[in-house]
């Protein structure tokens, strides 16, 4: 079996009134032990801090034609409110500046459905959202489930005799939806820029060992229906022949690697 590349976890933090909190978290370290030591930092050296610590199990999700459980975990000491939400992911495989998502409610006919919509959770407690699919694909599809702690806030005037800030952290894992036949096959096409690479199966090709202009390319994935560039003078993939490009669009770099790939919180693709 191919070993697939990772693709992009996606960690999303959204403050309010807390400058210098990062909006994304870096893919290469783990969820629980990254996290919570900041949460926890937080709320020791800030006074009146409230920091969700709601986490997520497993952060990249494959169903097939059964429903699947995820786990939604309490990690803090006081009580939770969360909301869930699936879309499906139009463009997999690309930078997450560059992600096109679809609410699953805005589909008249969708493949997959995620519930409870929301959740509360008291300490240290774990619950299960359910992922069932209503129709089976021909494709891989990819979705983001995310997860969302809703603090509670105060009124204003209590807010301001306590000075109390409120940091919410928002999880998004990654849900692959597998077809019943799966098939793993790419073609690569080359053109003025290098080459345009296809998957030409059922599910994502993982593309390993390319090079362009010499340099050793990260792995990264194919997805069927999203045609993936890797661009330069000469592009090497294993296995087809070499493309050799006349020129580079100044705005695109040779690198194919996915941005998601590897994130904590966020799953990769």
């Amino acid at each position: 079996m191919r070993a697939h590349a990772n693709d992009n976890l996606r960690t999303t933090e959204a403050p309010a009134c807390l400058p210098g909190v990062p909006t994304q978290l870096d893919p290469n370290m783990r969820l629980r032990s990254f996290i919570l030591p900041i949460a926890a930092m937080l709320g020791a050296l800030i006074p009146g801090i409230a920091v969700a610590t709601i986490d997520v199990f497993p952060k990249e999700i494959s169903v097939d034609s059964g429903t699947t459980r995820v786990q939604i975990v309490n990690n803090g000491d006081r009580p939770e409110y969360v909301t869930i939400s699936l879309s499906r992911l139009l463009n997999p495989g690309v930078r997450l500046k560059d992600e096109k998502l679809e609410s699953v409610g805005n589909d008249a006919k969708p493949a997959l459905y995620a519930f409870p919509f929301k959740l509360t959770l008291a300490p240290g407690q774990t619950k299960n959202i359910a992922l069932k699919p209503l129709r089976a694909v021909q494709d891989e599809t990819v979705y983001r489930l995310d997860v969302k702690p809703e603090i509670k806030v105060m009124p204003q005037g209590q807010q301001k005799a306590t000075g109390s800030i409120v940091v919410n952290l928002g999880f998004s894992a990654l849900v692959r939806q597998m077809p019943e036949s799966r098939k793993e096959a790419l073609s690569v096409a080359c053109d003025a820029h290098g080459a345009q690479l296809t998957a030409t199966g059922t599910v994502r090709y993982a593309v390993q060992d390319a090079k362009v202009d010499g340099q050793a390319v990260e792995p990264f994935n194919v997805y069927p229906g999203v045609p993936r560039p890797l661009q330069g003078r000469v592009v090497e993939i294993p296995g087809h022949p070499t493309c050799r490009g006349i020129s580079t669009p100044p705005d695109t770099g040779a690198s194919g690697t996915d941005d998601l790939e590897g994130r904590p919180g966020l799953a990769t693709m």
